[in-house]
This record gives C-alpha cells, structure tokens and sequence, in this order.
C-alpha cells in the first residue's frame, strides 16, 4: 500500500488500437520495475476488441495507478494529444502497446530527471531503445551527453529509433497537428519543433525493449504516409527549416512535393529527385 501512496513523477503513456491482447506484456513489464515512481495512462483510440475489459482485469489488482481513456478513432497522434492534454506528471515517455520497459527503466530515468532538472534549455532525455536479442536499435559515441535533437539526430543523420522522455509542460506547448480525415503523422515533426528551442540528454543505455509486429505503423509506414498527405507534408516543412541543414532541407523538399501530387491527384511515380516517391 505505501508503494500506492508515492506521488508519480512519470507518466507512461501508451496508445492503442485493437491491441487488447498485446496489453499484457508491456503490463507485467510495468510490475517489475524497480522504481514506483509512475502511473500508466491508457488512450484507447477507438478500439472495437477486448482492450477496455484487459485494463480492467489490471486495474483490479496492480499497485500503481492506471487511467483508461477511449476516444473516436483517429490516428496514434491523436490519441498522444488527447493523453497529453489530461497528464499531471512532470514526465512523459510514449510506450506502444506491443513494446516493454526494462526492469530499471523508471529508476533510470528519475536519476537522470534529477541530475537535469534545474537546466531550463533540457526538455527530452533520450536512451536506447533495443530488440528483443538485446541488441540496441542504435548505438552512441559518448555514454551520456546534452546535444540538441535537431544538430545531432537530423544534421547529424543519425536515424532510429531511441526511448525519448519528455518535461510533460513541454510535449502540452507543442501539440501534434491534426488533419481532418488523415490518421498517421511522424512523430519527429513535433520533436524537430521542440528541438527549436530545447536541447536533449542523451544516455547510452536501454530502458525500452520494441518488437515490430506485422499489422504495425512502422511496418506500414509508406501507405500511412500516403493516406495522410497534409501531415507527411508538414513533415517535409519541418526538414525545410533553417535549423536542419542544407541535406534535410533538400530532403524536405523533396518530400514535401511528393506529397503535395498526392494531395492534388497528380503523380506519384516520379519525383523532384528523379527516384520513386516512396524512397522518401
């Protein structure tokens, strides 16, 4: 009952979509950890399958606090603003549905919260992310450093994805867009935003486990990409900002018309820079 009583410094977030029977793992992940510092919110975007009767089955029994919410179908980037908008923690890290935290993983992320707090340019803390053999998805030069996400990830192309934990204030000042009709938007067109004006701490260590199943976003990127124009076009902006450099702006561009002939019907076979549209 004390462990109950602790006031939570992290908000593990995680939207879902007909994933009622994926719930469990990141659950029981969420058990183990080392740290009660936490509380889990559920977005439920629309989901037509067992979700809201499995987070029952968890609230009746685990010891931290879980909020369900469900929402209209509309696209994971919908169900982060509608969680976002209702988080009290000082932290947020987005965890998906089919994805785990590694047994330390709030305890880590509270040590390095502390040692930064008081540094008003931090808003992210990013770590690894690694697949289930325990390899990492990327890999660090330095074991832990404050660099800004826009020189270091987008100038410096340096793809992947990695655990990123943000001051929640922040992620509630720079809400995703949303397009009326379009369900998919990349999420690094917020953290590019962000980037503007905050730096990150990067830390060379796994707290985040992902598997990328069959029937997921990143395993239908392009089509989602496509069947969302305006937001992949808003994408192709945020590279065309001054702060990104000359390649991610040509890159920009590049994706930026691609999907401006989509939105006007026109074709999709070749591209300002001469390949498939789909290499963007």
């Amino acid at each position: 009952m004390l462990r109950a009583m602790i006031e939570p410094l992290i908000t593990v977030l995680t939207p879902t979509y007909n994933r009622g029977h994926l719930l469990s793992n990141l659950y029981h992940s969420l058990l183990e950890q080392t740290a009660a510092n936490f509380e889990w919110m559920i977005v439920d975007d629309g989901s037509i399958d067992n979700t809201s009767d499995v987070v029952d089955s968890f609230q009746a029994e685990c010891h931290f606090p879980i909020t369900y919410l469900h929402k209209a179908n509309g696209g994971k980037h919908t169900a982060l603003n509608f969680g976002i908008a209702r988080i009290n923690t000082p932290l947020t890290i987005i965890v998906d549905s089919d994805d785990i935290l590694l047994q330390n993983a709030t305890r880590e992320i509270e040590a390095l919260y502390y040692k930064y707090c008081n540094d008003e340019r931090i808003a992210t803390w990013s770590f690894l992310k690694r697949k289930p053999d325990g390899k990492p998805i990327v890999g660090l030069e330095k074991e832990e450093f404050v660099m800004n996400y826009i020189s270091y990830r987008i100038k410096g192309n340096r793809p992947g994805d990695m655990a990123e934990v943000f001051k929640t204030d922040v992620l509630k000042a720079y809400p995703f867009p949303e397009y009326s009709g379009e369900r998919f938007l990349s999420e690094d067109v917020v953290w590019i935003e962000i980037g503007k004006k905050y730096d990150c701490v990067f830390i060379n260590k796994s707290i985040y486990q992902c598997e990328y199943l069959e029937g997921g976003l990143t395993a239908n990127d392009k089509p989602l990409k496509f069947g969302s124009p305006k937001g992949s076009m808003m994408r192709g902006k945020q590279l065309m900002s001054k702060e990104c450099g000359i390649t991610a702006n040509i890159k920009g561009a590049i994706i930026y018309d691609c999907y401006k002939k989509s939105l006007r019907g026109g074709t999709l076979s070749i591209c300002l820079c001469g390949r498939s549209c789909s290499a963007a």
